[in-house]
Parts: structure tokens; sequence; C-alpha cells
């Protein structure tokens, strides 16, 4: 999958790696997650996150509480790899319409059902059909069906509706795609003017070697692959038209940690990659949990 002058020393300035397409990364992200979700996902997740520390510390750092753990079908917790939870941030309200782009297997589509009520909807906008099937049928399992519409769909598609969501969500999941401002271009069109967004992502901060970033990118491993820098994330975001954008919430990823998310969805589903290469990451992959608004016209 690399293709490399000399054997993978770790920071060889002759090292050479072959990028992947658009077209490759799209086919292989969603490979890897469809296997993964007809599977039923795995009870070991990699995201360590999920539902750690005291509840003060969950909501602080826009995690998962047991309260909300105690709503989610085991299918739904199973499946999850998010790197935060959105829901606990973005100040969802009864009757509102939210849009999770990147729903996989519904975790926060419950969470949020249950915050906007029988008068609110959610969206789940997945791309992976056996992901979209899964997160139906955790919807069913927690009575909540009747107020969820599903959108097989890239979300990084033109396609995606304009106008119709009061709220974005998104989990660990924009960093999969090789166009971040294409998938904030449908984000900032699907919501309502005076909408606004709750992104929970995984971005890179400090100096990394080029080559370092150059050999994850070309086998866009886990959640690594298409890490780019904080600033220039939030550049993307700014661009796309939104305002008022706040971080609330940051995390470096620990040693296991930033194994478990160069993995994901799970090691049985993800590509190999150099432990040597990967500790150069060490310190400088973080879990931003971030808001913004779109003006009102």
């Amino acid at each position: 999958m690399n293709k490399m002058n000399k054997p993978c020393c770790g920071g060889n300035p002759e090292e050479t790696f072959s990028p992947k397409s658009t077209a490759e990364i799209k086919q292989e992200v969603k490979q890897r997650y469809d296997i993964f979700a007809k599977e039923g996902g795995s009870a070991e997740g990699c995201c360590p996150l999920v539902g750690k520390g005291t509840e003060s510390f969950a909501l602080e750092h826009g995690l998962y509480s047991q309260e909300d753990l105690a709503l989610i079908p085991k299918l739904a917790i199973n499946l999850s790899r998010g790197c935060g939870n959105p829901t606990s941030f973005a100040n969802l309200q009864p009757g509102e319409v939210v849009a999770d782009f990147g729903s996989g297997g519904g975790i926060d589509l419950v969470l949020a059902a249950h915050k906007v009520g029988p008068a609110g909807k959610v969206i789940g906008i997945d791309f992976a059909p056996n992901m979209s099937k899964r997160s139906k049928e955790v919807m069913e399992e927690a009575g909540l069906f009747d107020r969820t519409e599903f959108i097989l769909l890239d979300i990084e598609n033109p396609k995606v509706p304009d106008d119709i969501a009061d709220v974005v969500i998104s989990n660990c999941v924009i960093n999969l795609c090789p166009c971040k401002p294409c998938v904030y271009k449908q984000i900032y069109e699907i919501l309502k003017p005076g909408g606004r967004l709750a992104i929970s992502d995984i971005v890179i901060i400090g100096e990394v070697d080029p080559k370092i970033r150059e050999y994850f990118q070309s086998i866009w491993s886990g959640c690594t692959g298409g890490a780019i820098p904080e600033d220039e994330y939030f550049k993307i975001v700014e661009e796309a038209g939104f305002r008022q954008v706040k971080v609330v919430a940051r995390h470096i990823l620990g040693p296991k940690e930033l194994e478990e998310m160069a993995s994901c969805p799970g090691k049985k589903f993800s590509p190999a990659f150099s432990k040597e290469k990967l500790a150069q990451f060490q310190g400088k992959i973080v879990s931003t949990k971030f808001v913004a608004v779109k003006p009102k016209e």
C-alpha cells in the first residue's frame, strides 16, 4: 500500500509514499465501516473516552455520562467510534430538527432524539449501507424510530438537502473525509439561517514531520490519516461561512488512545501501521469539541 525507496524507519527523508485518490479513500473508509457494522461492531471501542470519568468530568469534557449511556441500546454503544458527545454541548431544544453528519450506529441520534422530543426530528446521514441499517435497528429498539429520518448519502455530496435543520452534529467523522471544505459546505447548506453546529473531531496541533503525515495519509489509517492542523481546520469552517466559532473542550490523546484512534474502527478492519511513526504524533493529536453559527440572512 506504501511505495518506499527504503525500508520504513520513522523519518527517512528519502522515503516516498503513494497518495490515495479521493475515490480510493472514500471506498476504503466506506468498506471498513460497512463490514464493521455488518459484524455488529465491537465491545472494545477504539475511543476510550466514552463513558469514562465522573458525571461532572463527562459533562465538562463533552463526553458521555452514565445517564446518557443508560438511554442507549448496546448495539449503538458497540458501533460507536466517536471522540466526544456533541449532544452534550449542542444546546438542543424540544421541537428542533437535528442532522447528524456521519451518524454511524446511531448513538448520537438516540440522545438527540430524546432532547428534541416527539415534536422534533433527527436525521441520520451516512454512506455505509450496513451502518444505516444498524442505526435503524437501534432507533427501533430505543422506541425513537418515529422521530427519525435516514439518508443514505455521502456527507460531501451536494444532494444533501438545503435549509432543513436547526442543528448539525458530527462525531469524529469529518477527519475521515478527503474534502473537508466540501463537508462544511454541505453542513452550511443543510442548516436554516441562524442554525448552528456542534462538532467533535480529531485535529493536529504543533509541528509534525511532513513525511509522517504523508505516511499516514498514504494508508489513511483510522482517524490519523485524514487529520489536519487545527488552525487549518477552523479556517475551513470559517471560510464555509460560519461565525462565532468557539472551542468548548479539547483533549490531547494519550499513547493508548492514539493507537486506538489510528486503528479505528478496529485493528481487524484498518491497515497495519508503523508504531514508531505513530509515536511521532504523540502529544500532537487532539479531540476538539466546538460550536459555530450560520448567520441569519
